[in-house]
């Protein structure tokens, strides 16, 4: 499935995109089961179009907003996500447990609370939030991988098939 949001907010803009996962990677297996059951898998990506400051918590809600919208009109959608390090997050609260954290576990922490009280809060049921780590990555540097698949509880199965492929390709 292919989708694209845009948020602006002051100086601030955002697109939110959704595109198609190729399947062809996947084990022979996975694939038919996929097709079988007609599901879609999409990669959610976010990017900053302009702007420098941190993220709002109500740029985080809408984008929530749109991905929990996506599953009203898609009831075969399954969510992947990846949570990068690639710009440091300025408000995070340096006197707690989050302290000495890596950036890309903690976005994944702020995905997991944010989706899940958004969820509660809307009264949505039905779809969860299955977060992911491989530790040790890159050579056993300590650098560790957090990925997100947000799916209809009745796709469960094909989301543990996913998260079994991804760490058997890695090795994890």
């Amino acid at each position: 499935m292919e989708a694209s949001y845009s948020i602006v907010q002051q100086e601030d803009e955002y697109r939110i995109l959704l595109t198609p996962v190729n399947i062809s990677a996947f084990p022979e297996q996975l694939q038919k089961k996929l097709v079988d059951r007609n599901i879609d898998i999409s990669e959610l990506i976010i990017d900053r179009i302009s702007g420098e400051s941190t993220t709002s918590q109500s740029v985080l809600h809408d984008i929530t907003g749109w991905v929990a919208d996506l599953f009203s009109s898609n009831p075969n959608l399954i969510i992947y996500y990846s949570c990068d390090d690639i710009n440091p997050i300025p408000s995070r609260n340096t006197t707690s447990e989050n302290r000495d954290i890596p950036v890309n576990e903690y976005r994944s922490r702020l995905f997991t609370h944010i989706f899940d009280s958004y969820m509660s809060s809307h009264m949505v049921s039905g779809v969860t939030n299955t977060p992911i780590r491989l530790d040790n990555y890159v050579d056993g540097n300590g650098y560790s991988l957090f990925f997100h698949f947000i799916a209809r509880d009745i796709h469960n199965d094909i989301v543990e098939l996913l998260k079994d492929d991804i760490k058997e390709v890695s090795g994890k």
